[in-house]
C-alpha cells in the first residue's frame, strides 16, 4: 500500500473536530536542555537527555509528549516539577519563572503543578492505607483541618470512581487501575492548575487504559485543568490531547495540533511512528515509512539531523548541517530539510468502516 492509503487510515475519524484555537498560555518552555556529566570523563562527555526544547501550552490545553524511550520525555516531566535543574534555558509556569523560586514561592508551585507517575504500586506507600496517602499532601500543605481533610478525600475518591471503602485498603488490595485513580486524586486533591501525567497507563491493559483516559479528559473538563501527557504510544495522546509533539534523541522534530500531526504529518519519524501504532490494529504497513534501526546514543548523537541516521529519505546534506525548526503552518512546525518533498497527498474525504479501526481500545 502507498504513504496516502495509510495516512488515511490515520485519519479517517479526526477530521470531525476542529482544530482548536490558541489559548493564552499558561507554560512557557523556551530552550530548555539537561545535559549530564558522566564521571570521570569531564565535561566533553555528557548524555543531551534534553536539548534545546521549546514549546508553550494554552490554559485549558492537553498537549502530548511522544517518543522512543530515551528520547527525553521524562525529563522534561523533571524540569517542569523542579526535580531537577536544566543546564540551560527557561521554564515559566502561571507567568513565574521556576529556575529560582524558594521557600513558600516553591511550595505555592508544587500545588500548582502536580504529575501522575507511570507506576501507581511505586508512587504509593505499601505500608499506608490509601485514605492516609492521599491525606498527606493536604497535611504537609496546611490545608484543613483532619475532619475537613478526611471528607475531601472522600470526595475525591467519588470523584475517581471509587468508593468510600477504598481510604482504608492498602495498596496490595487494589488492582493498578484502582491504584492509578487514586493516584489521580491524590493530584486533584491540592487543585493544581497544571497536571503532567508521565505514562500514566503504559502498566495497564487495554480496557483498563480506556477507562483512565476517559477519566482524565472528564476530569480535564470538569476541573479546567492544563496538562502534558506523555506517552510513546500515539494511540494514546490521540485520546485526549489537543496538540501533539514528536521527540527524538532530546529534540521536538514535529508539533501539530492533533488532527493535522494524524493527517498530515510532515517528519518522516512522525510518519513512521503514526505507520507503527496502526499495524496492530489494520495489519497495513508502509515500507518507505518503516523505521530501521536502534535509537542512537545520546552520548554520541549523529552530526547533522539526528534522525538521518534511521530515515529512507536521508540525503548528503542531512549528516552535514542540523535542521532548523520551520513552520507548515501557523500552528504546524517540523524540523527537517526535505519536509516539502515529503508533504503526504491530501486524504480522502471518506473512510471505509475497516479504516475507522484507529482508536484506542
Amino acid at each position: 500500500m502507498n504513504t496516502h492509503t495509510l495516512l488515511s487510515v490515520v485519519a479517517a475519524d479526526s477530521r470531525a473536530a476542529a482544530s482548536p484555537a490558541p489559548r493564552p498560555p499558561l507554560v512557557n518552555v523556551d530552550g530548555i536542555a539537561k545535559h549530564y556529566l558522566l564521571p570521570g570523563l569531564g565535561r566533553s562527555f555528557s548524555v543531551k537527555s534534553v536539548d534545546g526544547v521549546s514549546f508553550a501550552i494554552g490554559q485549558g490545553e492537553v498537549l502530548g509528549l511522544v517518543g522512543e524511550s530515551g528520547c527525553g520525555k521524562s525529563t522534561i516531566a523533571r524540569l517542569l516539577t523542579r526535580q531537577t535543574t536544566p543546564t540551560s534555558g527557561r521554564v515559566t509556569i502561571a507567568d513565574q519563572e521556576i529556575a529560582n523560586v524558594k521557600g513558600e514561592e516553591l511550595k505555592r508551585l508544587h500545588r500548582t503543578v502536580q504529575l501522575v507517575f507511570q507506576d501507581p504500586f511505586g508512587a504509593l506507600d505499601p505500608r499506608m492505607q490509601v485514605g492516609t496517602s492521599m491525606e498527606a499532601p493536604l497535611a504537609q500543605h496546611g490545608i484543613g483541618t483532619r475532619h475537613e481533610r478526611r471528607q475531601m478525600v472522600m470526595h475525591m475518591l467519588e470523584e475517581v470512581g471509587l468508593d468510600e471503602s477504598f481510604s482504608e485498603r492498602y495498596p496490595r488490595q487494589c488492582s493498578g487501575g484502582q491504584l492509578q485513580r487514586v493516584v489521580i486524586g491524590r493530584a486533584l486533591l491540592l487543585q493544581p492548575s497544571f497536571l503532567i501525567c508521565d505514562e500514566p497507563t503504559s502498566a495497564l491493559d487495554a480496557s483498563m487504559r480506556t477507562q483512565i483516559l476517559n477519566l482524565l479528559t472528564d476530569l480535564k473538563r470538569r476541573h479546567g485543568l492544563t496538562m502534558l501527557m506523555i506517552s510513546h504510544d500515539l494511540r494514546v495522546v490521540r485520546h485526549i490531547c489537543d496538540r501533539i509533539a514528536v521527540m527524538y534523541l532530546g529534540r521536538i522534530v514535529e508539533i501539530a495540533d492533533r488532527d493535522t500531526l494524524f493527517e498530515a504529518p510532515r517528519h518522516p519519524y512522525t510518519r513512521a511512528l503514526i505507520a507503527a501504532s496502526m499495524l496492530d490494529q489494520t495489519g497495513l504497513y508502509a515500507p518507505e515509512i518503516q523505521l530501521h534501526g536502534e535509537l542512537p546514543s545520546p552520548l554520541n548523537p549523529p552530526l547533522g539531523c539526528h534522525f538521518h541516521t534511521r530515515c529512507a529519505h536521508a540525503q548528503a546534506k542531512c549528516s552535514q548541517a542540523e535542521p532548523e525548526f520551520e513552520a507548515a503552518s501557523d500552528t504546524h512546525q517540523v524540523r527537517c530539510h526535505f519536509w516539502r518533498e515529503l508533504q503526504p497527498e491530501e486524504p480522502a474525504e471518506n473512510g471505509s468502516a475497516q479504516n475507522r479501526r484507529n482508536r484506542v481500545n
